[in-house]
């Protein structure tokens, strides 16, 4: 698990994430930041082995507190499976083309 150089708060969440849910992956696709350099947001994708992502989704921001703003994706692995296939969805382009692997259970 090794989360690497990022913002404690998002370090914090993403480890939050993995104890709520042991996802497969945990991608960083998006960082916000103030014109000081301070973190204002940030988003994730959560790729899980559960068929239910509306209810991991929920069960996200109702466990894992953040002070700064963040969004949550998740996908079940067949879905992000299928996806991957398809250069041209915003999951390979935009997500695993673009992202940070901050956490992978494999």
């Amino acid at each position: 698990m090794a989360y690497g150089n990022y913002d404690e708060r998002i370090i914090k969440v993403c480890e939050g994430i993995a104890a709520l849910l042991q996802p497969v992956r945990i991608i960083l696709f998006h960082s916000r930041f103030t014109l000081s350099g301070e973190l204002e947001g940030f988003k994730l994708c959560v790729i899980v082995n559960q068929t239910d992502c509306y209810k991991m989704e929920q069960k996200i921001y109702l466990n894992v507190e953040c002070d700064v703003s963040y969004d949550v994706l998740v996908y079940n692995r067949d879905l992000w499976d299928s996806l991957m296939s398809d250069p041209c969805s915003f999951a390979s382009r935009g997500i695993q083309n673009g992202g940070v692997v901050l956490y992978e259970s494999e």
